[in-house]
This record gives structure tokens, sequence and C-alpha cells, in this order.
């Protein structure tokens, strides 16, 4: 089966011959790579002609001005003509050996619209992980997938999804009205449509480093929580017709996303950042105001790496105030 994988770059020629190579690397027949150059001043236009040079699989578009993200992403599905597709950005990487069995998985179950891996991140001075020796998978019910989504804020990794091109076209772009959530909100739009297999290993590994668009919100607790909301409510707003307890689900998403103010406020609050203690918590009470008045320690439970942070939280603040003192 055929696969384009649509590369969009800006400003990362460091980082574009290592993404392509991981994709050539990948053990699949009928491999299309679009590279879509969004006006870069580095050189990654010449990183990429280079390449393409080498390997007739690669193509490149470039753009004269800068159009913004959306722009490639949406004009990469306008140029896929694959059964498949996948949108990679050009600081992230494919997993080794990750695709094939993606592939695989998409073929033995055609009622399924994409396929998603275990998410996965690299920091500045770390490299991504070893080969992939066996990826297990299993299949989701769509609507399942839409309120286990909902009702946890655990990373989705929908940066790199494995898309059924037929879906992707039923289910339309990227929402340029989403900074940084696009992507999330686009998988649930793709969910409703049909099911989701579910990878045990990454299909693709996140960079977390200084330059990328979304590098400014990391540490921004409140507006990666506002963006979230964001995606929600543009998925609600348009996916709620034959969608049954869509109002029921969105509710609970957004009292995740205020559970998560509370206790990110009380952070705050510990290390000393009351400014922002303040902000965080009158947007949880914008969201659900008795969240705010009765500690959710529910959501303590829920969560995967409470117990990690509220330890390093709390260290901070003891040796904050022994400092002090």
């Amino acid at each position: 089966m055929s696969v384009d994988v649509i590369i969009p770059c800006y400003n990362y020629a460091h980082f574009l011959e290592q993404c392509v190579g991981g994709v050539l690397s990948q053990a699949v027949d009928g491999l299309r790579i679009i590279i879509i150059d969004n006006a870069s001043t580095d050189d990654s236009v010449a990183v990429a002609k280079r390449l393409a040079e080498r390997d007739s699989r690669i193509e490149v578009i470039c753009h004269e001005k800068n159009l913004g993200p959306h722009a490639s992403f949406n004009e990469g599905i306008d140029r896929a003509s694959a059964d498949y597709l996948m949108i990679l950005c050009a600081d992230d990487l494919l997993a080794e050996g990750a695709l094939e069995p993606a592939i695989k998985a998409m073929e033995q179950t055609p009622e399924a619209s994409f396929a998603i891996g275990a998410y996965a991140e690299i920091r500045p001075l770390e490299e991504a992980g070893s080969a992939i020796a066996e990826s297990s998978w299993h299949m989701s019910d769509g609507l399942g997938f839409i309120r286990r989504c909902c009702s946890s804020l655990d990373p989705v990794a929908a940066h790199a999804i494995l898309v059924r091109r037929s879906v992707q076209m039923r289910a339309g772009y990227y929402n340029p009205r989403l900074a940084l959530c696009d992507d999330f909100e686009l998988a649930l739009r793709l969910a409703q449509i049909g099911h989701v297999i579910e990878l045990s290993a990454p299909l693709a590994v996140r960079r977390i480093q200084s330059g990328s668009i979304s590098e400014p919100a990391w540490n921004d607790r409140l507006r990666l929580l506002q963006e979230r909301q964001a995606a929600l409510d543009s998925f609600f707003a348009s996916g709620r017709k034959g969608f049954p307890d869509a109002d029921k689900i969105h509710r609970v998403g957004l009292q995740r996303i205020a559970e998560a103010a509370f206790w990110s406020a009380v952070s705050h609050l510990a290390r000393g950042k009351s400014r922002i203690a303040l902000k965080l918590f009158r947007y949880g009470y914008s969201l659900r105001p008795a969240t705010m008045l009765l500690p959710p320690l529910a959501y303590l439970v829920r969560t995967n790496g409470t117990t990690k942070r509220v330890k390093a939280v709390m260290l901070e603040a003891f040796g904050r105030r022994n400092g002090a003192s």
C-alpha cells in the first residue's frame, strides 16, 4: 500500500536530514516524501533539494512567503494521493521500524480511521530511543477514544498519526484557529468517523527544543490548558450531530481542565509564584467554580506522574523557604 509522508519545514535545516532519513529507513514500499518549506531563512531549501536529488521518492515544495504552519499541513493533505498519509514536522522523528506495523494493522482493520502510537518525546542533548523489536496494537472504538481523551489530560501522540486518506478527506483540514492543539482536535474528528488503531510503541517522537513553534507554551501551563479548551470547544461545536452524550463528554473535558488548573495553581503558589497561581485559579473558576472551592483529589489519582510532580514541587518549595530563612 502507498504512503505519503508530508514534512512541513521552517528553519529546520539542522533537523531535516535526520527526519527524512528516518522516513526513508522504514521498510515500506510505495513511499513518497513531500517536503513543504514555508519560506525558511536558513539552509532548509538547499538541504531539501539535495535530499531530493539523492532519492526520487522525495519532492520539494517551496513557499515564497511564510504562510504559517497550517497552510503547509493543509497543502500536504491536498497533495497527498496515496492510500495513507502522515504529517511529520521536520523537527520530529519517525520511530525506527514503526511505519510497517502501523500500515499492517490498518490493512487488517478497514474500519479504522487512523493509527496512533504511544507518546514519546526527546529534549535537547537527548537521543531518540532504539529500534522497535515488536509493536503490539489494539483497536479502540472511535467514540470510546474520544471519551478517554476528554476524561484525561495525559498526552496524546496526535502530532504524527497514520491516516487513511479517504477518511482524511471526510474529516477535513487542520483548524488554523488552534495554535497548539490543532492535531488533537483533528484526531477527535477522525475518531468520530471510524475506529482507532493504538500501537503499544511510539509511531513518532516529538522533539521539545528551543525555537519550535510550540516552545513558548511548554512551560506556560495556563496557555496549554486554554489551548486544550479551545480544541474541545471547536470539536464539540461542530461534532454534536449524531454524537451520543456530546454535552456530557464536553463537560467532563472542561472539568478535567479546571481540575488541572486548580492543582497547577497550588503548585505555583507553593513555589512562590502567586501571580501565575491567581491567573490559573481565576481561569479554573471561570470553567467550573465548584472545582476551585473544593480540592479535586480524584484528579491526583487519575493523572499519570502526579506523585513525581508533587514531590518535585515540595522539594522546590522547601528549598526556597530554607534559603529565605
